[in-house]
């Protein structure tokens, strides 16, 4: 049995051990890469080798006195390599680097380890350098990434987009984190198989289903969740089914006297399925579904208010089929994927919003490895095409739309400033190529050029990216990354107008990675971003027009320890995102302008109990405030009248959470109890401020003084 890692500096160096059956090291095995004689190692005392030039991707041999012969492909993060003669299997792990310079990655089982993530995603992305964190949800479902706007970014599950990551009000995100293998996080710099995000990307990957069938569940105070997986024939299946708790314990707590009717209390909907088949020896088969269900709808006092109706609805469902093709320095994926989603909106008695928007992804990848090739060497070649089309079906009767810098729009129930019923169609067509290569065995590059075609606004924009990295030494990694990134115009109402182009952003990152042992990393950033093409709004005409440019730089620290029970993290960012809207106007701050955000958070495992601690600091969000106010009695509304825009900022946020958990067994149940708490000593800080009727006094949102979740997991 196998058991190692790849070298997280450089993807061309595999390191790893061998061990037996019982996990004792193996001495003198040949470790090789298929069909590349001059590459080869033999593993020390301890089980542990090194190959230098072995490349991702390749096939790995282990040949041993006593043992059979292992035979696998190596991958990015874990290679399992098929038993050959003897009952064994093989397995490669290890952190492998990160996409770029900043980016980072968690595992499974450090999302679960994670104090204050509540065992969820969502939570567990705040502790990213970069992210902007707030204690109360804000009512976005995008994730604002180094001070620009939601939709500048982007969220993958296996290299498909999904339109939202965690559910209304933001508390839990709609992947289970028991279904994830890994949640990459990649603030700018991403390469050219990425694209329509012109700030950064959060990719997740599922996992397969284990080779040991089983099953689990999880309840808590918020949710209920199952999970199942096994094999089947020469395949692997994982499905998983998650739904709130709150609508079932809600009507319980509420008073009679309370002046609701809730007609759908606050519930939700998740499902996942995953299904891996060997084809054959070169060929894999991977089916995926992946879907959510939001619903909230309520009104007061069903016979004296019936204009006061909410309601607010989000679903959708991803169908994704992807072929794999391996064959030595020769890797292939096909996939096709197609997405169904629904957003709708009522109010009061006239505004409402229904938006159906299907989508059909196309999807082609090719790679090929070489060890040497006109000079240079470890050669990886890639090209890839990618199709999005769209049918955007839109029901709109609402007040307009607030766009980054405006201020909240005056409550008039009436307010119908935006309507239109029609469909729009969208085509997005991108390709993209690069190169990747050492010129010694301390210097490595890449360089790329993707080309996305935006056609409804018969808008191209043409992306050259690339990325130089030198080890300075064998712990120290040096890497610098320039390129072009766009986004088109297809959120909410830039719908409505054709000739919108896409926004752009040209990003330049430079830092260092230092990895002194094993499960151990440091890494320290800084970046520069300059923005134009930004979306913005004529405050005279109303029409969106590419008028704003803006600007972002800032510095980041992402440090990592997991090593035996020790789980660490730091992160730490500073950052400045100020942007101009029109030509001429004033320099402003970004809605979610955050200079500083400071994440440190560690765990211990020793038996059966785990303990962790995070600690959170960051600014507070910029605020417009109101000035004065203007009365119109025909309208018998106060209008307010603000100040200069995003000119305060609310106060300095802090908090402390804490986690226990414990494993027990009973019977063939594998029993996890956790309590994670959020806020412990009760910081009730300002979030931001609502104003009254007529606007001549403030009231302040506050953090929740203390948000505990208790859970129980079962695995058997």
């Amino acid at each position: 049995m196998l058991a190692g890692g790849v070298a997280a500096a450089d993807p061309g160096r595999v390191t790893g051990r061998v061990i037996d059956a019982q996990g004792r090291p193996v001495k003198g095995a040949v470790v090789s890469v298929e069909g590349a004689t001059d590459t080869t190692a033999t593993t020390d005392a301890k089980g542990r080798y090194t190959l230098d030039s072995a490349l991702p991707g390749a096939s790995l041999i282990v040949l041993a006195d006593g043992y059979g012969a292992g035979l696998g492909i190596a991958g990015d993060d874990v290679v399992l390599l098929g038993e050959a003669q003897a009952a064994e299997t093989i397995e490669v792990k290890g952190e492998r680097p990160p996409g770029s310079q900043g980016a980072a990655t968690l595992e499974r089982a450090q999302l679960q380890r994670l104090p204050g993530a509540g065992n969820d995603v969502m939570r567990a992305l705040s502790a990213m350098p970069g992210v902007a964190s707030y204690p109360l949800p804000l009512g976005s479902t995008g994730v604002v990434i180094r001070g620009s706007s939601p939709q500048d970014s982007k969220v993958l599950v296996d290299d498909f987009e999904v339109p939202m990551l965690y559910h209304y009000l933001g508390f839990r995100s709609i992947v289970p984190s028991d279904a994830i293998d890994t949640l990459e996080y990649i603030p700018g710099g991403f390469d050219v198989s990425q694209g329509r995000a012109a700030s950064g990307i959060v990719s997740l990957t599922t996992r397969a289903g284990d080779a040991k069938r089983g099953q689990q569940f999880e309840t808590s105070a918020g949710e209920i969740g199952m999970l199942a997986q096994g094999t089947f024939d020469r395949g692997k299946y994982m499905i998983a089914f998650r739904r709130s708790a709150i609508d079932l314990v809600l009507p319980m707590l509420l008073p009679p006297s309370a002046d609701l009717a809730l007609t759908t209390v606050p519930r939700y909907y998740d499902e996942q399925v995953r299904l891996d088949y060997a084809l054959s020896e070169k060929w894999t088969l991977r089916v995926s579904s992946l879907g959510s269900d939001d619903a909230m709808e309520l009104y007061a006092s069903r016979d004296k208010n019936p204009d006061k109706r909410f309601l607010n609805r989000g679903r959708f469902i991803r169908l994704t089929a992807s072929a794999h093709y391996h064959d030595g320095p020769l890797t292939a994926k096909i996939a096709v994927s197609g997405i169904a989603t629904q957003s709708q909106f009522e109010r009061g008695e006239v505004q409402h919003m229904n938006v159906t928007s299907p989508a059909l992804t196309t999807r082609a990848e090719v790679s090929r490895t070489a060890t040497e090739f006109v000079g240079l060497r470890d050669v990886a070649w890639r090209t890839g095409v990618e199709t999005v089309t769209t049918r955007h079906s839109l029901d709109v009767a609402a007040p307009r739309e607030r766009r980054e810098g405006e201020p909240p729009p005056v409550d008039d129930m009436m307010d119908l400033s935006e309507q239109y019923t029609g469909n729009v169609e969208t085509a997005n067509l991108a390709g993209w190529t690069s190169v990747a290569a050492s010129l010694d065995e301390r210097v490595k590059f890449e360089t790329g050029l993707r080309v996305d075609a935006y056609t409804r606004a018969d808008d191209v924009a043409v992306q050259p990216r690339g990325e130089l990295q030198i080890r300075v030494s064998p712990e120290v990694v040096a890497r610098l990354s320039a390129g072009y990134y766009s986004r088109p115009a297809e959120y909410q109402t830039e719908l409505l107008d054709p000739k919108l182009e896409a926004e752009r952003s040209h990003q330049a990152i430079g830092g260092v990675l230092y990895e002194p042992a094993e499960g151990v990393r440091l890494q320290g950033s800084l970046y520069y971003t300059q923005r134009t093409n930004l979306i913005t709004r004529d405050t005279m005409t109303g029409v969106l027009g590419n008028e704003g440019r803006g600007t972002t730089y800032g510095a980041e620290v992402v440090g990592s320890l997991n090593r035996g029970p020790w789980f660490g993290w730091l992160a730490y960012a500073y950052s400045h995102s100020t942007r101009v809207d029109v030509p001429g106007a004033s320099e402003r701050l970004f809605d979610y302008d955050q200079p500083h955000s400071l994440n440190v958070a560690g765990s211990y495992k020793r038996g059966r109990w785990q303990f962790g601690a995070r600690f959170r600091l960051h600014s507070g969000l910029p605020q417009t405030p109101v000035v004065d106010s203007i009365y119109d009695s025909d309208a018998n509304l106060y209008y307010p009248v603000y100040g200069e825009v995003n000119s305060e900022r609310a106060p300095l946020h802090h908090q402390l959470d804490l986690r226990i958990d414990r494993t027990s067994k009973w019977g063939p149940i594998k029993i996890t109890q956790f309590l994670d708490v959020q806020n412990v000593y009760l910081n009730d800080t300002v979030v931001g401020y609502f104003y009254g009727f007529d606007y001549s006094q403030r009231a302040a949102f506050r953090t929740l003084p203390i948000l505990p979740t208790a859970g129980l997991r079962g695995e058997f």
